[in-house]
């Protein structure tokens, strides 16, 4: 008798076919979302070594001196004190990471958020990838910078350096410790108001970050450890001196964008996954999941990231400079102090 439910009448024996059965087509299985996110973070992480190796075997691997401008006696000692915190958090935080994995017998989720905010540092120099807006000081430890070798990069002569301790620790430890404490007090936050919503909390940690991001900003830049060289004028505060900052930075990078990779540790699902853990039950691998879910965490933030690089647009209408810029801040980079102007803004 047929079956009700429409299936195939049985033709006798296990495991025998009827020569009338139709062959079954073959069934594609889709890659879940994780495994498609960790294609597109490896294609990141080839262009970022790619980067890397061409700036690390180039003539331009070398350090960035401060020119004839002696640097303040107080910011040389935050510099070096900052880049010995730097070095001691990132070996804490290595050690932390592998007794953490030792014991629970998997890679942490906020190891997974570390080292995918790492793999973004390569983008950092972005924001001066058409015109130069912004320097760090030539006194911390650097060996130039990869920017020339970045695809798209406009030559425009010499290039503000990279701090390579303090781009490190910046990227794997003091911003994943400050999603941490951002995670302790939300959760405390909704305990105290049970009716607080993901909008709600979202929206109050933009207005918090703007002012945070502002006020962190002008308390180093006053400090001389780094400055914004070219600004634009109507979107700027304490513009025409060093100490000139964009409003727009902070909104974008240091508000929308901070809070949005923050959102992805703030709502965790279950079983402490990130939301670019997507389908991560059907990978069939036991090894190496933590790689996948890094790589994907990391191409998450690095579109984001290279969306920010949209700020290059504000750029071209950055036209307020300080008129007295030390040798350790614009390095002979184009239009700034008694610098040519840059040969593409003629």
């Amino acid at each position: 008798m047929s079956s009700s439910l429409g299936e195939k009448p049985d033709s006798g024996a296990v495991g025998q076919t009827s020569p009338d059965d139709p062959v079954a087509a073959p069934v594609a299985k889709e890659s879940p979302p994780i495994v498609w996110l960790a294609r597109l973070g490896a294609v990141f992480v080839a262009i970022q070594a790619y980067v890397y190796i061409r700036w690390i075997f180039s003539d331009s691997f070398t350090p960035i001196p401060t020119g004839p401008d002696d640097v303040p006696t107080h910011t040389l000692v935050i510099i070096r004190a900052s880049e010995v915190i730097c070095v001691v958090g990132v070996i804490a935080s290595i050690i932390w990471l592998v007794r953490r994995t030792r014991r629970d017998g998997q890679f942490p989720t906020i190891g997974v958020f570390m080292m995918g905010w790492l793999l973004t540092c390569w983008q950092d120099v972005g924001v001066n990838a058409v015109v130069p807006v912004f320097s760090y000081n030539s006194a911390f430890l650097n060996m130039g910078t990869w920017g020339e070798f970045v695809p798209g990069w406009v030559s425009k002569g010499p290039e503000t350096p990279a701090p390579i301790l303090y781009e490190l620790a910046d990227y794997m430890l003091f911003l994943p410790l400050a999603v941490v404490g951002i995670d302790k007090a939300v959760k405390a936050a909704r305990a105290r108001w049970p009716r607080l919503n993901k909008a709600g909390i979202i929206a109050a940690l933009l207005l918090i970050f703007l002012v945070l991001d502002t006020m962190s900003e002008q308390i180093l830049q006053r400090q001389g450890l780094w400055s914004y060289l070219r600004v634009n004028e109507t979107w700027s505060i304490f513009t025409g001196t060093l100490n000139q900052f964009p409003l727009y930075e902070g909104i974008v990078f240091g508000s929308v964008v901070m809070v949005a990779s923050m959102c992805f540790y703030l709502f965790r699902r279950d079983g402490d996954r990130l939301i670019t853990d997507a389908g991560i039950e059907r990978l069939k691998i036991t090894r190496g999941v933590a790689v996948v879910r890094i790589l994907a965490f990391s191409a998450v933030m690095n579109v984001i990231l290279a969306v920010f690089l949209g700020y290059n647009l504000v750029n071209m209408h950055a036209d307020v400079a300080p008129t007295d810029v030390p040798s350790y801040l614009h390095q002979n980079m184009c239009g700034l102090a008694e610098n040519p102007p840059c040969p593409h803004l003629k």
